[in-house]
């Protein structure tokens, strides 16, 4: 006896017309009511050649299922069979351990309701997050660098140690510091540069940005795990992410896509690693 587990983007007559049966047969065999209601590792049993005897005696041949409905605002590709799974995005951030039941459902979400809902976005996409989210051990950042690092990360704005060790282990004092007049902060005085620093699954930053995402008077909420997913699906949705990741991305291409995303070229190969990760974790059959 044969069986087929489904994949991502595979109908019911795809499957049928890939194993020479008929969908209603199939359909038969598996007891389906709705023959466009797959789930994504579903097995099912493959009968032999399509008979009287397997489409069941009396029945009547009935035309091709329907395709599966677009989804509702998606204008270029058909929304994907199913959500990613538990598996899948531990394969895709496989550090993130127990935080993948607290993020699995509101990062489906997100993707559902900003039409991240092909792979080859969700794989950009989760990509992304993985990077910017520490594999979603981070979704506020973390400001307590050494004299060291912070010369490292900011070399321009801390040309000596004495002004780096001015600001290191100082969270608030640096955070007010290096987004001063940025993004829609005031001055280092304000404080908006501490209270407006990165939150999120996207790391969602600066005045301007929490008052987009609709977080600028309650800043402290972009950390919970349904607002975190949120504002990162909005903000890939927002800046046109969606029709730049409509199939497989090159080096060239992706690295604009992080670009647009962190503002610079931070982790670029670990953004790449993570890319061929979700790449193989949501297209299993691509080489």
């Amino acid at each position: 006896m044969k069986h087929h587990v489904v994949r991502r983007d595979e109908s019911l007559s795809s499957i049928a017309k890939r194993h020479g049966v008929t969908w209603q047969s199939l359909a038969t065999r598996n007891g389906l009511r709705n023959p466009n209601r797959l789930q994504v590792g579903q097995q099912l049993v493959i009968p032999g050649n399509a008979t009287d005897e397997e489409l069941g005696k009396g029945s009547t041949p009935q035309p091709n299922p329907p395709p599966a409905p677009r989804h509702h605002s998606d204008k270029q590709g058909i929304a994907v069979a199913g959500e990613v799974t538990d598996l899948q995005l531990r394969a895709i951030m496989p550090n993130a351990g127990t935080r993948i039941a607290r993020f699995l459902g509101p990062l489906n979400t997100s993707m559902r309701t900003h039409d991240i809902n092909t792979n080859e976005r969700r794989a950009a996409f989760l990509a992304q997050v993985s990077v910017e989210s520490g594999q979603l051990r981070n979704v506020e950042e973390n400001l307590n660098y050494s004299a060291a690092r912070l010369r490292a990360v900011w070399p321009r704005r801390f040309r000596t140690d004495e002004i780096a060790r001015t600001y290191a282990n100082n969270p608030e004092a640096l955070g007010n510091y290096v987004y001063a007049d940025r993004l829609g902060n005031g001055d280092a005085s304000s404080g908006d540069g501490y209270r407006y620093r990165g939150r999120g699954l996207m790391q969602t930053t600066g005045r301007d940005n929490y008052r987009a995402a609709g977080f600028e008077n309650n800043p402290e909420a972009l950390s919970d795990p349904q607002t975190a997913a949120d504002s990162a699906g909005r903000f890939w949705s927002q800046n046109g992410l969606n029709g730049r990741t409509n199939s497989v991305l090159s080096r060239t291409q992706f690295n604009g896509i992080s670009q647009a995303v962190n503002g610079g070229n931070h982790g670029s190969d670990e953004r790449w690693s993570a890319y061929q990760r979700a790449l193989r974790a949501l297209r299993p059959d691509s080489p």
